[in-house]
């Protein structure tokens, strides 16, 4: 016969199982945070429930938190600090008594209400600084807010904001309350503003203020006039790994592009499932360097010109330009400083004198005014060893032209042929240089024949570009 003492109520077992089982799926569940930076976000609903989103798709996860205990209709601003593993944000945005400004620890599944913002209007945009030690805000009244964790203290920093070109940012901010900020590895603040129709994007530089001065200057990176996709708000931005930036609607995932055109990435799985968005990345380089149009050709001469356009450049110190002969060890062969950042677009140019012979490798190394790189793609040249030649050709690639220097004293035959062998021209060249029209040649590689009066010849390929 078994005692009391070993028996065990079955409502007990139950309930500790299912006590058990819950522990579990919370542990294992917050355990995955910020395991995959690249590929999963965090959003906010104004419900309040936080959920993974999965960049690729936009599905979104199951609710990591429970329900607060008075419940919310108006949750916004959240931020996420890698340091603490917590979370902060407005379970309610609104100001005065309702305010509720909390932080809540994915581990232990628990929420702490912390001090109530001096604002006095909604609050929709927020982040915790990359440094994990405060949280910076802007309510609707365009006042820009620190929170400093460790006190638990507020300070108003700021609500007197301008441009580069003048602007008054502050009216910005108020009449373009919708949107969300985000802060990068070196302390800038990035702020996007929307409305239904139209949205912004600023950049508040580095250092920020944690204590109230009299007005911050800021920089205008997409003007707060551009035209929304599809006529909806943008309530949330978060940053990728590389830099690039995740912008969100209610119902629709973005990928900001470094020329800030945007793509769409994804519709949520849960529609209105997002009112804003945090994640657990602080990149040093945002939106990294659009590099267009780049060019490595032979001029002839045995020089070589590299060109290049950047768009929308930002905080660019100048360029590296790179050389190899192999194409994976570079040397340095020159530097170009960066013209005005302010600039949309801007075309750069660099001449090796000294390129060698065979095939050669050249690429882009972009350094910024804080020290960080970027690279291009790479591009090549061959370059024939003309020294026991007396025939030079140039440019290699060439589009439309080839000129063809003789610099011997009597007359050569030139003849072009395909790789397949077929020849398509053939002259005279007198001592001195030619221009020939290749514009209607096919695209592809072809073979320069040069019989030389003396009887000796020799072969150069060069590429007809588009």
């Amino acid at each position: 016969m078994k005692t009391k003492s070993t028996l065990i109520n079955k409502q007990t077992v139950a309930s500790l199982t299912a006590t058990i089982c819950m522990l579990f799926t919370i542990l294992t569940s917050h355990a995955q945070m910020c395991s995959s930076p690249g590929t999963v976000i965090y959003a906010l609903s104004n419900s309040g429930n936080i959920a993974p989103v999965t960049v690729s798709n936009g599905n979104i996860g199951a609710t990591m938190n429970p329900t607060y205990p008075t419940g919310s209709a108006s949750a916004n601003a959240i931020g996420y600090n890698t340091v603490n593993g917590l979370f902060y944000y407005f379970q309610n945005e609104n100001s005065g008594s309702s305010q509720i400004f909390v932080s809540y620890n994915p581990t232990s599944n628990a929420y702490t209400t912390l001090a109530n913002a001096p604002i006095t209007a909604a609050v929709l945009k927020g982040c915790v600084s990359f440094n994990g030690t405060g949280y910076y805000c802007l309510d609707s009244n365009g006042n820009l807010c620190y929170y400093d964790i460790t006190s638990n203290t507020w300070v108003l920093v700021c609500n007197s904001f301008t441009d580069q070109f003048g602007n008054n940012v502050t009216t910005s901010f108020q009449n373009m309350a919708s949107g969300d900020m985000a802060i990068d590895a070196l302390g800038n603040l990035w702020v996007v503003t929307s409305t239904g129709s139209v949205w912004g994007l600023y950049k508040i530089p580095t250092p920020l203020a944690t204590s109230a001065i009299s007005s911050m200057n800021v920089v205008q990176l997409v003007a707060p006039t551009t035209a929304t996709p599809t006529g909806v708000n943008f309530v949330g931005i978060a940053f990728d790994p590389a830099g690039l930036i995740y912008m969100a609607t209610n119902n629709d995932l973005y990928l900001l592009q470094s020329n800030f055109s945007l793509t769409h990435l994804a519709a949520f799985s849960i529609p209105g499932a997002c009112g804003d968005l945090t994640s657990c990345n602080y990149p040093f380089t945002i939106l990294p360097l659009s590099f267009e149009n780049l060019n490595a050709s032979s001029n002839g001469n045995h020089t070589v010109s590299v060109s290049w356009t950047i768009a929308q450049q930002r905080d660019a110190k100048g360029y590296n330009v790179e050389r190899s002969n192999n194409g994976s060890d570079w040397n340095t062969v020159g530097f170009v400083a960066a013209q005005d950042n302010n600039a949309t677009e801007l075309n750069y140019q660099y001449t090796d004198a000294n390129p060698g012979t065979g095939m050669i490798y050249y690429r882009i190394e972009a350094i910024n005014e804080q020290g960080n790189e970027s690279y291009s793609a790479v591009k090549t040249v061959e370059i024939a060893d003309q020294s026991a030649s007396a025939i030079a050709l140039w440019p290699n690639p060439a589009k439309d032209i080839v000129n063809i220097q003789n610099k011997s004293e009597a007359n050569a035959t030139v003849s072009i042929y395909t790789q397949s062998g077929s020849l398509v021209r053939q002259m005279q060249l007198q001592p001195g240089t030619a221009s020939v029209n290749i514009s209607n040649l096919s695209f592809g590689a072809y073979i320069v024949h040069v019989s030389n009066a003396d009887g000796s010849s020799f072969n150069q390929k060069f590429i007809k570009e588009f």
